[in-house]
């Protein structure tokens, strides 16, 4: 029997495939270096913010190469991404950070699917 974290769980797996799915068809380069893009990076990690998971201001589009340099710490690559973004956009993103918050429900879940079936749609 699939208990109910189980069930919310896949759900998240699920949108979150969804997303990064959607971010392959809206964007082809990495915003970094111009290469191939391979995933949306979150700019405030999922684990972190849970209201920003699913929010397009938050998704960086990114090669691999890029994401293996930010996770590994390489400041370089932080640092390109609020230059070219900008810092109108980094404090409206942190502002969305401090205020937001969400309960990450089966509900909420079924939700932000409906939300990512239509952008594919």
């Amino acid at each position: 029997m699939i208990t109910p974290q189980q069930k919310k769980a896949r759900m998240r797996r699920k949108c979150d495939k969804m997303l990064q799915e959607i971010g392959r068809t809206m964007y082809n380069k990495c915003l970094v270096c111009g290469k191939p893009m391979s995933c949306f990076h979150h700019y405030y990690c999922k684990s972190s913010c849970s209201a920003l998971r699913y929010d397009f201001q938050n998704l960086i589009p990114i090669c691999q190469g890029c994401h293996l340099q930010l996770h590994t710490g390489n400041p370089a690559i932080q640092n390109a991404i609020n230059r070219i973004k900008g810092k109108e956009w980094l404090e409206e993103l942190e502002a969305k950070k401090r205020n937001l918050t969400v309960s990450t429900t089966l509900g909420y879940y079924k939700n932000i699917e409906e939300q990512l079936l239509k952008l594919i749609n």
